[in-house]
């Protein structure tokens, strides 16, 4: 019997470190996608099967699909039905101090924001 694939899914607060796990989880040699529309996972999902060469993978489904939150739920809850993907989640969290520091380090200028000067 073949290996289930198996699939985490990370998710969590922004400024939480979803890029560095999924960064550490392609190290590890998965195959990795960063906010992905939810709609696509069927299709994802088949095209895995079908390869039969992916055999990890790790899913960064934050906030920015908030838009697809409900079908998001229903897709995970479908994934856990099926002995071929053993499923995990990664939630990750920091202290509110922490996020707003790493918001305040990490954010863009909005585009129409006057230059300083």
């Amino acid at each position: 019997m073949k290996e289930p694939l198996k699939l985490v899914v990370i998710t969590g607060m922004s400024g939480a470190g979803k890029t560095v796990a999924v960064q550490s989880f392609e190290d590890l040699g998965y195959f990795c996608i960063d906010n992905m529309p939810p709609t696509l996972l069927p299709k994802f999902w088949e095209l895995v099967r079908e390869s039969g060469k992916v055999n990890k993978v790790a899913l960064v489904i934050d906030l920015r699909s908030r838009a697809f939150y409900d079908e998001i739920i229903e897709m995970l809850n479908d994934l856990g039905s099926d002995n071929f993907i053993d499923a995990k989640i990664l939630f990750l969290d920091a202290s509110d101090a922490e996020l707003v520091a790493r918001y305040k380090e990490t954010r863009r200028s909005h585009p129409l924001a006057m230059e300083a000067g």
